[in-house]
């Protein structure tokens, strides 16, 4: 099960006025193991952030975000972040006669972060740092992929 706030993105993490990187544990203020919207938006409001809405109900209706959820959340952020970066470069690179090239280059980039993302959930492997081994594989593969096209 994956996070999100009504649709919107949010990209890196969550950060107060002074520099300090959130976790869980700072949000989690009751200690049960799960970020209620009440908690969530209390720090949003501290912190002088739009609040937004969890959409991941149980079946009690209640929304809450678990710990694995909350860390999922902050892989997938950075990793979409990354992705969005790469697509300027692959504006630069793609340019001119190769221009016609950029739009399935960037959908097999994409098709590169959706199953990575997915091979990471379903792997033996934690999601901790997901986004720092995406961030060292997405350069290869879009290398892989330039090079591929362009020898056409």
């Amino acid at each position: 099960m994956s996070m999100s706030f009504n649709g919107i993105y949010h990209f890196g993490a969550i950060t107060t006025k002074n520099g300090k990187v959130l976790d869980f544990d700072d949000i989690d203020k009751d200690r049960d193991g799960k970020i209620s919207q009440q908690e969530y938006n209390f720090i949003q409001k501290n912190l002088c952030m739009d609040t937004l809405e969890i959409e991941n109900g149980d079946k009690k209706g209640e929304k809450n975000v678990t710990d694995y959820e909350f860390v999922l959340w902050q892989e997938e952020s950075k990793m979409q972040e990354r992705l969005d970066e790469m697509q300027s470069q692959v504006a630069m690179d793609f340019i001119g006669a190769k221009a016609k090239l950029a739009p399935q280059v960037l959908r097999e980039l994409k098709d590169f972060h959706d199953d990575f993302k997915e091979g990471c959930k379903n792997s033996a492997d934690s999601i901790i740092n997901m986004a720092e081994k995406f961030d060292a594989a997405l350069p290869v593969k879009y290398e892989e992929i330039k090079a591929r096209l362009l020898a056409k």
